[in-house]
């Protein structure tokens, strides 16, 4: 009912009526003596102590259904993999990865099914905590942690790109010192990515000048297109606009950007056979030939395309 913020197709999808779908909900509330849903907005929404409920009650069905694998199973992992696999990620990741990874899985385990859901990364980590997702995908993950396990899934490519128009898109292979003062799209200075791009700048002696700070990589993109600047991005989060020719990379002597990505999880909490199938899925796809064709980036080039 509140993935579909209605009562009516939530009923439908369970087998009930509408009426008794609201029935249920308002019996809820009366014995937590609250109110969880606020039906005067259209779609409705969740109350403060409703997105509580929802976010605790989400974890616990989670656990009870990685205990019932556990028990039906007796530690066997033979048999058809059944279950619902919920992962958080970080916009550029999912979009960039988990429609194909997405794919895959639903080929592979045709009984389980699977959704995700975009956020900014402070949200991740949180989702993770609460135990409403099986995992989270992140980009430079906190491997100090006090209550999350991190896996490094791999280290992304990151290239100097810029619009075709600007002065060194047609100047081939350039020196760092072609950097100098060139007017930079940048990341806000607060973000890990941003951070450790100034750190390669310096590395190679180069002080450019930012013109524009912005916090999500479509941002990036779109200034760099528009504003003729150059930045600095994830590859395969460029591969559409490669592609197309409204963006062109640059390649910069000694230039060797990567930013690595991950996988989180709670300590303490057993995943469903069907989500530990998903991850198997995602750290079998971790290190990637940009030359492979049967890689996750390679079936992203090839959509874009």
């Amino acid at each position: 009912m509140v993935r579909k913020r209605s009562f009516s197709h939530a009923a439908i999808e369970h087998g009930m009526t509408q009426s008794a779908a609201s029935q249920s909900v308002q019996h809820l509330e009366d014995f937590l003596s609250v109110r969880l849903i606020d039906r005067s907005k259209r779609p409705f929404v969740l109350t403060a102590e409703g997105q509580k409920f929802y976010d605790g009650l989400a974890g616990v069905l989670r656990q009870f259904d990685a205990l019932v694998d556990e028990v039906r199973l007796g530690g066997s992992d033979s048999g058809e993999v059944t279950g619902h696999v919920v992962v958080a990620s970080i916009y550029s990741m999912g979009l960039s990865y988990l429609p194909v990874l997405e794919e895959r899985f639903e080929k592979a385990f045709p009984s389980a099914t699977f959704a995700y859901q975009l956020a900014h990364p402070h949200e991740v980590y949180r989702m993770v905590e609460q135990g409403t997702v099986d995992f989270g995908m992140v980009s430079y993950p906190d491997v100090n942690h006090a209550t999350l396990q991190t896996t490094l899934w791999r280290h992304e490519p990151m290239i100097l790109v810029a619009s075709p128009r600007h002065r060194l898109a047609s100047m081939g292979r350039i020196s760092p010192q072609a950097l100098s003062q060139v007017g930079l799209v940048a990341f806000a200075s607060n973000l890990r990515i941003r951070q450790e791009i100034d750190k390669e700048l310096r590395a190679l002696g180069v002080t450019m000048r930012v013109v524009v700070e912005l916090d999500n990589i479509d941002s990036v993109k779109h200034a760099a297109i528009v504003n003729s600047g150059v930045a600095f991005l994830p590859k395969l989060t460029v591969a559409s606009e490669l592609a197309a020719g409204s963006l062109t990379m640059i390649e910069c002597e000694g230039l060797e950007l990567t930013r690595p990505l991950g996988i989180i999880q709670r300590r303490d909490v057993s995943m469903s056979r069907a989500a530990r199938n998903f991850m198997d899925l995602v750290m079998k796809n971790r290190v990637w030939d940009q030359d492979d064709s049967t890689d996750v980036s390679a079936d992203a080039r090839a959509q874009a395309s």
